[in-house]
């Protein structure tokens, strides 16, 4: 299962509204020089496709990072497939909020091109700070 692969992302659980902690993680990620460039809330989205489905807050960022971004693109023509980076905010009950953030690196691995993975490293500390200042 995806949450049990922690080499695949960096998460944090929080306390607050879910408000809150969306603004919280969009202004950590602009310190660090991301952008949100879509913003998908999944729960309502699958409660308008399927009126059974019923979901806690569940928000999917897509982040960027223009300069990283001209960077993938100049290494890998086809690294779109993997941008924006995402992030999710996803309410887990009792006030309690996790955030979850892509990690690049184990992303660009598969790809089996060290450069890329160079450039991931950096973008994965930043967003391993963004996190911690949250």
């Amino acid at each position: 299962f995806a949450q049990a692969q922690e080499n695949l992302f960096f998460s944090k659980t929080l306390q607050g509204s879910f408000e809150e902690v969306t603004q919280t993680v969009k202004s950590a990620l602009k310190e660090q020089g991301f952008g949100v460039v879509t913003e998908i809330d999944m729960d309502v989205t699958l409660k308008e496709k399927l009126p059974e489905a019923d979901l806690m807050p569940y928000k999917i960022l897509g982040v960027c990072n223009p300069s990283y971004a001209y960077k993938t693109i100049q290494l890998e023509e086809n690294i779109g497939l993997f941008l924006p980076c995402k992030a999710i905010v996803k309410d887990i009950g009792n006030g309690e909020i996790e955030v979850a953030i892509v990690n690049p690196v184990a992303l660009m691995d598969m790809l089996d091109n060290p450069e890329l993975v160079s450039v991931a490293k950096g973008v994965s500390e930043k967003f391993k700070t963004a996190l911690s200042n949250m």
